[in-house]
């Protein structure tokens, strides 16, 4: 730990800190923006990690005396992660861009979108131009003071929280019918492996008997066989 982030320490007392623990707990654990309290919209990795030393200093285990510490901490660095980390950025700033745009149209806002697509970037191995596949749809934030105000940014936030649900919920559906699938086909394995052992089972069963099934009619023609009682057919 440096001097600054010592004094920074000493700064904050037990209470805040307790106040900050709680804070974390109560975000909403899939909005990493909310945990870290920044602004939705892109962060500089600048902003990200003087949020995360700052906040990581107030909840630290090893800072404060709190039965879910661990918990808390664990969600920031979760979120200091997932903002670090390029594609989940990505993914995040798309969803707060149709957040915004269906904040804006549940206030009663007409609103003009664009779709910005990236340019081509250099393949170094065969060393020419590739297409990007990605886009992103955005809105000029100034022609829609609304976002800037409380209520909008509650708006936003709440909308954001609607639609990582709906897309998590949508994820364990997909996953639940894998799972699903799955299962059906080992039970269809399983069974067709108990078949195979079965009828492995009875051919085996068929040919240890042979020799007896052999004797047996054996001894039975040696006997003259079964007698076949004639019936005598009346006349009409």
């Amino acid at each position: 730990m440096t001097s600054a982030d010592e004094d920074l320490d000493k700064y904050f007392s037990q209470s805040e800190k307790q106040l900050e623990i709680e804070r974390v707990l109560g975000c909403f654990k899939l909005d990493p923006f909310g945990i870290l309290e920044l602004p939705y919209r892109k962060p500089d990795p600048k902003s990200i990690k003087v949020a995360y030393r700052k906040k990581s200093l107030m909840i630290h285990p090893d800072k404060v005396k709190h039965e879910k510490s661990q918990d808390a901490f664990a969600m920031l660095k979760k979120a200091e992660s997932e903002l670090s980390d390029e594609n989940r950025l990505k993914f995040l700033l798309t969803v707060i861009e149709e957040a915004r745009v269906e904040a804006l149209r549940e206030n009663g806002y007409k609103v003009k979108t664009e779709v910005v697509v990236n340019p081509p970037i250099m393949d170094t191995e065969k060393n020419e131009l590739k297409a990007s596949l990605d886009s992103i749809t955005i809105l000029d934030e100034k022609e829609y003071p609304f976002l800037q105000t409380p209520k909008g940014q509650t708006a936003v936030k709440d909308k954001m929280k609607e639609i990582l649900i709906e897309m998590e919920l949508r994820k364990r559906r997909m996953l639940k019918k894998e799972m699903e699938a799955e299962g059906a086909e080992k039970r269809k394995a399983e069974e067709a492996v108990k078949d195979r052992k079965r009828k492995a089972e009875e051919a085996k069963q068929w040919e240890d008997t042979r020799d007896k099934r052999v004797n047996s009619w054996r001894d039975f023609q040696k006997k003259g066989g079964k007698k076949v009682k004639k019936v005598k057919k009346s006349g009409l």
